[in-house]
């Protein structure tokens, strides 16, 4: 093998060389963006636009908090003011509030599910259901507009199993992340 014949080994190793590292570079990249795709993406909470003096608002359901709105029963009853979990997260149980103080939100009314529900989604569907006018009825009585609809509905065990059919409709400060605590009662 002379010079000539060297070269061409060199050279060819070096290209051989070149595509290992090109192929180890490509395979870096493609295991970080498959590692990056796997993680979920956190959730972001739409807060709802001010509605202006010519319209009449239509709010919309708070969007879809991190813990779900079924929390340990406590007893609560139309105009009962509360702190909740979902907006004070220092807080690990609903905790019933004066609502000259500085509250979450406050008991609308009550409605009451009907048996025969499957599945935890038709839990959440009725109780939504049943809330939505009890809680726009309630919405369109406020001078403050800066409010969501907040319902607080049974597990489906407890549905099922605990005979918990109670749905509390509610009205808060706001939406999830971007909650303001409530000072005064609602107008009735």
């Amino acid at each position: 093998m002379g010079i000539g014949g060297g070269l061409r080994k060199l050279r060819e190793s070096r290209i051989a060389l070149a595509a290992t590292l090109i192929g180890v570079i490509a395979a870096v990249v493609l295991v970080l963006v498959l590692a990056l795709q796997e993680k979920p993406p956190k959730a972001v909470a739409k807060t709802a636009p001010s509605p202006t003096a010519s319209t009449t608002p239509t709010p919309k359901p708070s969007p879809t908090p991190t813990l779900p709105n079924t929390f340990a029963y406590i007893s609560l009853q139309p105009g009962d003011c509360f702190d909740s979990p979902a907006f004070t997260r220092s807080l690990k149980v609903l905790t019933k509030r004066a609502c000259t103080d500085p509250h979450d939100a406050e008991v609308v009314q009550l409605a009451t599910l009907p048996d025969g529900l499957a599945d935890y989604a038709a839990v959440v569907h009725q109780s939504l259901t049943l809330c939505q006018p009890l809680d726009a009825a309630a919405y369109r009585k406020q001078s403050i507009k800066k409010l969501q609809y907040y319902e607080l509905y049974p597990s489906f065990a407890d549905y099922q199993h605990g005979g918990r059919h109670t749905v509390t409709c509610a009205l808060s400060g706001g939406s999830y992340l971007g909650s303001q605590k409530l000072l005064a009662p609602l107008a009735r």
